[in-house]
């Protein structure tokens, strides 16, 4: 136990004393060369391979100090921790608890290893037969057979392996036909089964794991038996999980260079090359080593191998310093029985006169008693207060890193973060009930309810309304009331809506109580909540009014952008009056000619049919195409809402161009369009995606005036990404865009026209911005400009 809390304290002590750099720390002077005993369970080759990448990572971040790694065996590194040949040992957790118990060596970290997407802290071992052998299909059909196992002493090559035979009744010493060691590397081992040298044997799972995953055996040849109901890795188990490999420290190397060591293993990153390198995650802090204690307690090895011996010697043996103890009591008791006998004649002597001193002493021991007891009891008292009030702060500092991740977190919207503040609120406080409602319905009417929605009485509103008076009257401090029933003053209807406690708190908003967030439960408390419980209570009202305030001003920029951009697509019908005007007019003359024509054929004494019905027909088509003119223009000046639906971009350049293609044929313009095939759609709204297209065009058209280019040409491209954009360009052949006015150009209220008002672009720039999407300009090295915009493509759902 001692050595145990001693690894734990080291681990603790290396944590408290983590720098806040990535600088390297220095070692302990004096230590040149820390050298780390490794079980080379796998050849030594094999280790240096795996490890030697951690000790150069320990000898980069331990400045003044180089890390060398010694591969051993079971013995090897038995005699190097006691010659104190090695500073620390990285070994398996049975021959660690060995160590341990002979040499006080202490466990600084735990190994933790990767399986797939896991990481994993313990492991397990193997026991494998031929899959043809069907004459071992259970562990006790592996008596009277040959088994193959690394050594006696090894740990996932045998010890994990003879507790479960130990369990099934299998004494491997004398109930199988042989039983084999082989020693290290364990791979000759899984062969041997494999060749049928040996009938079964036991190895670590993930050395079995590794030799197929290489292709050195096929999974198929081998039956695993007693297989274990363990799922938390892909690796067959046929024994318990034990912890893995602890990286220990001898107690002959100095402590600072063991808090140093524990403090880089610790900080290790999992993706560091020594991590990868010995097919790890890095490093966590010492695990319970008690289920390996427990393995060897059953088995009476390692530092249990003397509880099989049962004479006399064994006995001296096991408790010799006991014996020695014993011994120096007995002879101390007999001196002193000598020295009390000499003694007593005196005591005699003095004892009329003790008597009276003696009474006075006890009367003083019966006065220190008492106030020995009353210190014990103030002393539990404060202690006990101290934890309370510990565990309280606690409590209060985890809430409130809940609630700043909450309001900071940019990927949850408005409704999101009041739902999960009243959640995580009404978790802390310990009610059934949360509710944020507004105590005014003309703005903001929000009602939101966590928890058991059965004690809230209506869909909107606070819990209770002389509740909700109480709170508005105190302006923002709390109202705890933890035992309604014993409340003389409490409205009869909270108690009739299953209450037996509240508390609430008035939210504030620009000067006065806007919402109410109250909490009631179904259980009263036994007294009113802490300060520090009020005075969360009141910063989470104070960021919920923060998030309304936000909220509120965010609304009123959208109905401003949105009022600001429908009086920008009406300036733009306005200057485009005359276009429109010449477009309804082009239409409405031909319906009237045919209707004139059809009347003057119906004033004859008999009129042609054909004729009547052709003319009646131009004049429908004339007809329809100016109400289709007129609808155009409606909706695109119509206020509209903010919804979003799904948006084919093509035809909303086809909308446009039919709304402006008088416009083109006016300015002598040859519109060409590129519309891609199979664009998938996008989320938005139709109208304001429209009105960018036509602050595109008509920012073309007038560049265009402006140019002495003998030839006008305006192009629309549209097209989809790989990166799951729907991409939108207009390409001009107009004068272009000087270089000093395109990192200003989308700006509000910057325009190059002498007339201009500098708002399309910037409108159009905040319209595709609202949408997710980017909006940029370029001019063109043969003259002319492009405007692109993209927008994400809608989800296929």
């Amino acid at each position: 136990m001692r050595n145990k809390n001693g690894s734990c304290l080291i681990a603790i002590v290396a944590l408290l004393l983590l720098p806040l750099t990535t600088e390297p720390v220095r070692a302990e002077p004096g230590i040149r060369t820390a050298r780390i005993g490794v079980l080379a369970y796998r050849g030594h080759a094999q280790a240096l391979r795996r490890w030697s990448p951690t000790a150069e990572y320990l000898s980069d971040r331990i400045e003044g100090c180089r890390f060398e790694i010694v591969p051993l065996d079971l013995g090897g590194i038995r005699d190097a921790t006691r010659d104190e040949s090695i500073q620390f040992t990285l070994t398996n957790p049975g021959n660690y608890a060995d160590l341990e118990a002979r040499f006080g060596v202490s466990r600084i970290a735990t190994l933790q290893t990767r399986e797939d997407e896991r990481i994993r802290v313990r492991y397990g071992a193997v026991i494998i037969t031929r899959a043809d052998n069907r004459e071992i299909e259970t562990l006790e059909d592996l008596r009277g057979k040959s088994f193959m196992a690394v050594s006696e002493e090894a740990f996932g090559g045998f010890q994990m392996a003879w507790r479960e035979l130990a369990e099934h009744s299998i004494d491997p010493f004398q109930d199988l036909s042989e039983l084999r060691f082989a020693g290290f590397p364990q791979d000759r081992i899984v062969l041997a089964v494999g060749n049928g040298s040996v009938d079964a044997a036991t190895v670590r799972a993930e050395t079995f794991a590794r030799m197929i995953e290489s292709g050195v055996v096929d999974a198929a040849d081998f039956r695993v038996l007693n297989p274990q109901p363990d799922t938390d890795g892909p690796f067959p188990l046929s024994t318990r999980l034990y912890p893995e490999w602890p990286f220990a420290t001898l107690k002959s190397t100095p402590r600072k260079l063991a808090a140093q060591v524990t403090q880089a293993l610790l900080t290790m990153p999992p993706d560091h090359p020594a991590a990868i390198a010995a097919r790890s995650a890095g490093w966590t802090i010492p695990l319970d080593y008690s289920p390996v204690t427990a393995l060897m307690q059953s088995l009476r090895i390692g530092p249990y191998e003397v509880l099989r011996e049962t004479s006399l010697l064994a006995l001296v043996k096991r408790y010799a310093y006991w014996f020695i103890a014993a011994g120096a009591a007995l002879v101390s008791l007999i001196m002193l029985n000598g020295y009390v006998t000499r003694t007593n004649r005196r005591l005699r002597e003095t004892e009329r006169n003790l008597r009276f001193e003696i009474r006075e002493r006890e009367a003083s021991q019966e006065a220190l008693a008492r106030y020995r007891d009353t210190l014990e009891e103030t002393v539990m008292e404060r202690t006990h207060d101290l934890r309370l009030t510990n565990q309280a702060l606690e409590k209060s500092r985890v809430a409130l890193r809940q609630l700043v991740q909450i309001t900071s977190a940019p990927e949850l919207s408005h409704d999101q973060r009041l739902e999960q503040l009243l959640e995580t609120g009404r978790e802390y406080f310990g009610t059934d009930v949360a509710v944020l409602a507004s105590v005014d319905g003309e703005l903001h009417n929000v009602c939101k309810v966590s928890g058991d929605e059965r004690l809230a009485p209506q869909d909107t509103g606070p819990l209770n309304q002389r509740c909700a008076a109480r709170l508005v009257e105190h302006h923002g401090e709390p109202l705890d009331v933890p035992d309604l029933a014993a409340c003389t003053d409490a409205d009869p209807a909270c108690r009739r809506q299953g209450w037996l406690s509240y508390l609430g708190v008035g939210v504030m908003v620009d000067g006065r109580v806007h919402c109410t967030l109250e909490f009631a439960g179904g259980k009263s408390r036994p007294s009113p909540l802490s300060q520090w419980d009020h005075d969360l209570l009141k910063v989470m009202a104070q960021w919920i009014g923060d998030e309304l305030e936000r909220q509120m001003a965010f609304e009123s920029q959208r109905r401003h952008e949105t009022e600001f951009a429908r009086v920008s697509r009406m300036s733009t019908i306005g200057e485009m009056a005359a276009s429109l005007a010449h477009e309804l007019n082009q239409p409405l003359t031909g319906t009237i000619n045919y209707s004139n024509g059809c009347l003057r054929l119906l004033k004859e004494p008999k009129p042609d049919t054909g004729k009547l019905i052709q003319g009646l027909q131009h004049a429908v088509e004339g007809a329809t195409l100016a109400a289709d003119i007129i609808r155009h223009i409606r909706q695109f000046v119509q206020k509209g809402d903010d919804r979003y639906a799904r948006v084919d971009l093509n035809q909303a350049v086809r909308n446009v161009t039919a709304l402006i293609s008088h416009e083109i044929q006016r300015h002598h313009i040859e519109l060409v369009l590129e519309l891609g095939e199979h664009l998938p759609a996008i989320d938005g709204n139709l109208i304001q995606i429209e009105q960018v297209i036509l602050n595109f065009i008509r920012n073309g058209i007038e560049a265009m005036d402006r140019a002495d280019n003998a030839r006008r040409c305006l192009t629309i491209r549209t097209q989809a990404s790989a990166s799951g954009t729907v991409r939108l360009a207009v390409v001009d052949s107009g004068e272009g865009v000087a270089e000093e006015v395109l990192p200003k150009i989308f700006d509000a209220f910057f325009s190059t026209k002498p007339q201009g008002m500098g708002i399309g672009l910037s409108i159009s720039r905040s319209i595709v911005e609202s949408h997710q999407g980017n909006i940029n300009a370029r001019a063109l090295k043969t003259g002319g400009a492009e405007f692109v915009f993209e927008l994400p493509a809608a989800n296929r759902s």
